[in-house]
C-alpha cells in the first residue's frame, strides 16, 4: 500500500470536473464549487488564483499547456439579452445568450495574458478543450534522442527542463541565421500604469517579459497547439498561443460527421495527425467516434513554422500594447484639458458681456500693458485664488508629462520593435523560396510598414509638441502665480518681486495665443469627436502613403493654409494599421487552413461513458517502420458492463494519415463501480475502483507490445477498409469479479472502515514527475501519491504541512 505524498482538505467543495496537475511543475489547480480557480503546491501553500473578469461566473474548463507554462480556462457569463456579444466569447440557446471566453493564464506570474473571444468562432458551448505540442521536424528529434543514449528524453524536449538547453546540437548554420532573432538585444517595453482595459496584462515586469518571450534555438522545433471544440461541431485552432489558424465544421466537412461533437483530444510530439474523440447521436442513441485530424501545416511549412508564428504573434502583442498606451495618452492628455477649460469657462461668458473680449485677449493685454480688468481682478482673487492655480498647474503639468513619457518610454519604443518585426516577416516574404506555403504578401507587408513610419513620426511631433507646450506652461503658470499674488495684494505699496523678474513673459504669450485655447496635440487626439465619427475615415479607401501624408501636413504647421483636418488621429492611425495587420494574419490563417484535413470517423460503439482517455505512442509495425497507435479508454455504459480499450493503428505519409486497423481489449467490471480511468504512461493505465466494501487503485499494462506480466490481449475489430474481424462482444481480458485478477493489479487499496472514495483522477506519467492526485467522493479531501512507490526512482517531495485546511 502507497502512502501518500500529500493529503490536503479544501474548502469549499472541489468541482471534479476540473482538476488539473501541472505536467512539468508540483502544482495543482481546481476550480471550487464558488467557481473560484485556485493554483497549490503539494505542502498547500497557494500561488495564486486564476483571474476572472467581471460577471464570469462558471469554470467550464482547465487544462494545462503540456510545458505547464500556461493555463487556458473557460468561463461561463450568462446574459439577459438574446444574441448579447460584450467583447467575450458567447453561446446562444433559444432564450438567452451565455458568453465564454478561454483565458490563457500564466503560471509564472499568475496573471491573464491573453483572452479569447469564441463568440466570432460559434454560438454553442464548448465542449472539449486541448493543447499539444508537434515538432517540426520529428525524424531529426528521434534521431537526436536515440544517439544521446538515454541522456535526454523526450518528456525533457517538451517540458522546461532547463538542461535540454545544454545539450549539444550540431550546428547548422543557414538556418541559424535565419533564426538570428536582434529583438533579444533590443532594450525592454517599459511597463505601463495598472488600469488599463486589458486587466493590466502591461503593468508589470514579469508579464511584459512573458509575453515578448524571444525565440530561442529550442522553441524553433515545436509548435504548440490548441484546440478548442463546440456542441455545434466547430474546431478552432491556434499555434503557439495567439496565432490564429481558423474554424472548421466537422459537420460540413462530410456527412459521416453529422450530429458530431469534440468531447476529447490527442496528439503526440512526432505525429503530425491529432485525433478527436466526438460523440453523434444516432436516432435515441448515443454513439463513440475517433477521427484524425492532419495538420499538414506543421510539415509543409517546417522549420520557418515557428519563425513565422513567432513573429505574428509578436506583431499581435505589440499592436495590443500600442493600443493601450494611446488610450492612456488619450485619457491623460484629456484630463489635463478639462479642469482649465473649466475655470477659463467661468470667466469667459463675463468677459463677452461685459468687455466684449474674450480670455485670450484680457490675459494678454494683462501681460502686455499690465492693465487688468475688474472682471479678471475679480475671478483671479476670487474665483481662481492660489488653491486653483496650484490645481491647475498639476493637472496641466501632470498631463503634458505623462504624454511626453508615454511617447518617449512607450509609444516610440514599441512602433521601433514593430518595425523590426516587420522586417523580419517581409524577409520571409520576399526571400523565401517556399513563401506559396507561409501565406505572406510582400505589398501588404510594405503597406503596413508605411504606417508604423508614419505612426513613428507622429509619436516625435507628439514628444516635440508635449515637450514645447509644458515649457510654455510652466512659464505661463509662473505669470498666471505672480498675477493672482500682485492683484491680491495691497495696492499702496507696489514693488517688483523677483518673481515677476524671472517670468519668462514671452513664453507665457505664446501659451496664451496657442496651447491654452487649442493644443497642438489635439491634431493627435481628437477629444470631442466619437469613437463612430472617427471611423467614418477610410484610410485604406484613400490609397495614399500615409507617411507621405503625415510628413507634409505636419511640416506645413503653422501655415494659413494648412489642411489641418486631413492629418489622421493617433486612433485612427492604429485603427487602420490594426486593420492592415489583420489582413496580414488573415491571409497567413487562410494558407494554413488549406494544409488541415479531417479524417473519416471511426465507430468505437453505441453508449458515451463517463469515464474516457486517450494516448498516442510510436510503435513498431512488421516492417520494423514507425507508426502511430491510438489508444482510448472507454468506461462502462448503460449498454455495456465492462471497461474497453481500443487501439487504432494510424500510418502517416507525407502528413496525410490512414487507419490500418482497429483492435479491442475489456476488462470485465462485475460487482465494481469505476470511478474514473486514466493513461499513466506509455505502458500502464490507473483505475480508481470502488464497492460497498473496499476501494482501489488499479494498475493495468495495456499496451499491446509490452513484455510486462498481466498485460491485455488485443482482438481485431476492422481493418483500414472498415470490414468487421470481429466481435466487439467476445470475453473480456480481465474479470475483476476474479480474486485472482484483482490481486495482481491492485496497486493501492484505501484502508477499511475509512470512508475514503475515489471520485477523480489526475495523473502526471512524466519522467521524474510520476504522482497521481486522487480526489475523495466527498470533494473535499485529496491525497497525493507517488507512482514510483516500491521502484528505486521514488522519489521525495515537500510534505510538510499536511493537515492544513486549504482557503
Amino acid at each position: 500500500m502507497a502512502d501518500p505524498l500529500a493529503e490536503k482538505v479544501v474548502q469549499p467543495a472541489v468541482n471534479p470536473e476540473h482538476l488539473a496537475y501541472c505536467p512539468t511543475m508540483d502544482l495543482i489547480a481546481l476550480a471550487t464549487t464558488d467557481e473560484q480557480i485556485h493554483v497549490y503546491r503539494l505542502n498547500g501553500q497557494k500561488i495564486f488564483d486564476v483571474q476572472k473578469r467581471p460577471g464570469f461566473g462558471k469554470v467550464n474548463r482547465i487544462k494545462w499547456k503540456p510545458n505547464g507554462e500556461m493555463i487556458p480556462t473557460i468561463f461561463l457569463k450568462p446574459s439577459s439579452k438574446p444574441g448579447l456579444i460584450a467583447g467575450c466569447p458567447g453561446q446562444s440557446l433559444a432564450t438567452a445568450s451565455s458568453n465564454y471566453s478561454v483565458s490563457l493564464t500564466s503560471a509564472h506570474t499568475g496573471k491573464v495574458v491573453h483572452h479569447i473571444d469564441c463568440s466570432a468562432y460559434s454560438k454553442s458551448q464548448i465542449s472539449c478543450l486541448g493543447w499539444g505540442i508537434n515538432f517540426t521536424d520529428s525524424h531529426k528529434v528521434s534521431v537526436h534522442i536515440s544517439n544521446l543514449n538515454g541522456k535526454l528524453s523526450l518528456d525533457d524536449l517538451t517540458s522546461q527542463n532547463h538542461q535540454t538547453k545544454a545539450i549539444e546540437i550540431a550546428p547548422d548554420l543557414p538556418l541559424d541565421l535565419a533564426f538570428l532573432d536582434v529583438e533579444a538585444s533590443l532594450p525592454k517595453l517599459s511597463p505601463l500604469s495598472s488600469g488599463g482595459i486589458e486587466n493590466d496584462i502591461f503593468s508589470s515586469r514579469a508579464s511584459l517579459d512573458t509575453l515578448f518571450q524571444p525565440l530561442t534555438p529550442g522553441s524553433t522545433d515545436s509548435a504548440d497547439v490548441l484546440v478548442v471544440g463546440f456542441e455545434d461541431g466547430t474546431v478552432h485552432l491556434r499555434i503557439y498561443d495567439f496565432f490564429e489558424i481558423g474554424n472548421f465544421n466537422l459537420r460540413q466537412v462530410s456527412q459521416a460527421f453529422q450530429n458530431c461533437k469534440p468531447i476529447s483530444h490527442c496528439s503526440h510530439p512526432y505525429s503530425t495527425t491529432h485525433s478527436l474523440l466526438l460523440s453523434t447521436s444516432v436516432g435515441e442513441e448515443e454513439e463513440l467516434l475517433i477521427a484524425p485530424l492532419d495538420l499538414r501545416l506543421i510539415s509543409n511549412t517546417g522549420k520557418y513554422l515557428s519563425l513565422l508564428a513567432s513573429k505574428s504573434t509578436q506583431l499581435h502583442n505589440i499592436l495590443r500594447y500600442i493600443h493601450q498606451v494611446q488610450r492612456q495618452m488619450c485619457s491623460d492628455f484629456k484630463a489635463s484639458q478639462d479642469l482649465p477649460s473649466r475655470f477659463i469657462g467661468n470667466i469667459e461668458e463675463t468677459l463677452q458681456e461685459q468687455c466684449h473680449c474674450t480670455w485670450v485677449q484680457a490675459a494678454y493685454h494683462l501681460v502686455v500693458t499690465g492693465n487688468c480688468y475688474p472682471e479678471v481682478k475679480e475671478w483671479l482673487v476670487d474665483q481662481l485664488g492660489e488653491r486653483g492655480q496650484k490645481r491647475w498647474d498639476k493637472a496641466t503639468v501632470t498631463g503634458y508629462e505623462s504624454v511626453r513619457r508615454l511617447a518617449h518610454e512607450n509609444l516610440l519604443p514599441a512602433s521601433e520593435r514593430l518595425n523590426v518585426v516587420l522586417s523580419r516577416l517581409r524577409g520571409l516574404s520576399k526571400f523565401q523560396v517556399s513563401n506559396v506555403s507561409l501565406g505572406l504578401s510582400t505589398q501588404e507587408i510594405d503597406s503596413v510598414i508605411d504606417t508604423v513610419n508614419a505612426l513613428q513620426l507622429a509619436a516625435h511631433h507628439v514628444l516635440i509638441a508635449s515637450g514645447a507646450e509644458l515649457h510654455q506652461f510652466l512659464a505661463f503658470s509662473s505669470w498666471l502665480r505672480q498675477e493672482i499674488d500682485t492683484q491680491s495684494a495691497d495696492p499702496s505699496t507696489p514693488e517688483v518681486s523677483e518673481k515677476e523678474i524671472n517670468v519668462d513673459h514671452a513664453s507665457a504669450l505664446e501659451y496664451i495665443r496657442g496651447p491654452m485655447m487649442k493644443s497642438r496635440l489635439l491634431k493627435f487626439f481628437d477629444l470631442q469627436a466619437q469613437s463612430n465619427q472617427r471611423s467614418r475615415r477610410d484610410l485604406a479607401a484613400e490609397g495614399r502613403s500615409l507617411f507621405e501624408l503625415y510628413k507634409r501636413e505636419l511640416g506645413s504647421i503653422g501655415k494659413e493654409d494648412s489642411p489641418a483636418r486631413q492629418l489622421p488621429s493617433l486612433d485612427a492611425l492604429i485603427s487602420h494599421l490594426d486593420s492592415q495587420c489583420q489582413m496580414v494574419f488573415g491571409r497567413i490563417a487562410e494558407t494554413q487552413r488549406r494544409n488541415v484535413r479531417f479524417g473519416l470517423p471511426i465507430s468505437l460503439g453505441k453508449g458515451i461513458p463517463e469515464s474516457v482517455d486517450l494516448r498516442m505512442l510510436v510503435e513498431k509495425n512488421a516492417r520494423k517502420k514507425d507508426t502511430f497507435a491510438l489508444y482510448v479508454i472507454a468506461g462502462p455504459t448503460s449498454r455495456q458492463a465492462f471497461m474497453r480499450i481500443y487501439r487504432i493503428l494510424l500510418e502517416i505519409e507525407n502528413g496525410m494519415s490512414s487507419t490500418k486497423e482497429v483492435e479491442y481489449a475489456s476488462i470485465e467490471m462485475t460487482g465494481w463501480n469505476l470511478k474514473d480511468a486514466k493513461f499513466v504512461d506509455d505502458e500502464e493505465c490507473m483505475l480508481a475502483m470502488a464497492n460497498e466494501n473496499s476501494s482501489r487503485l488499479l494498475r493495468v499494462p495495456y499496451r499491446k507490445q509490452s513484455d510486462a506480466p498481466g498485460q491485455l490481449t488485443y482482438s481485431k475489430i476492422t481493418d483500414g477498409s472498415g470490414s468487421n474481424r470481429g466481435n466487439i462482444s467476445d470475453g473480456p481480458n480481465i474479470d475483476l469479479a476474479n480474486s485472482e485478477h484483482l490481486s495482481r493489479y491492485t496497486w493501492h487499496e484505501f484502508p477499511t472502515g475509512v470512508s475514503w472514495v475515489p471520485e477523480k483522477m489526475e495523473i502526471n506519467g512524466r519522467k521524474g514527475r510520476r504522482v497521481i492526485c486522487v480526489l475523495a467522493q466527498d470533494r473535499f479531501h485529496y491525497r497525493v501519491y507517488d507512482l514510483s512507490y516500491g521502484h528505486d526512482d521514488a522519489r521525495d517531495i515537500e510534505t510538510e504541512g499536511i493537515d492544513e485546511v486549504m482557503s
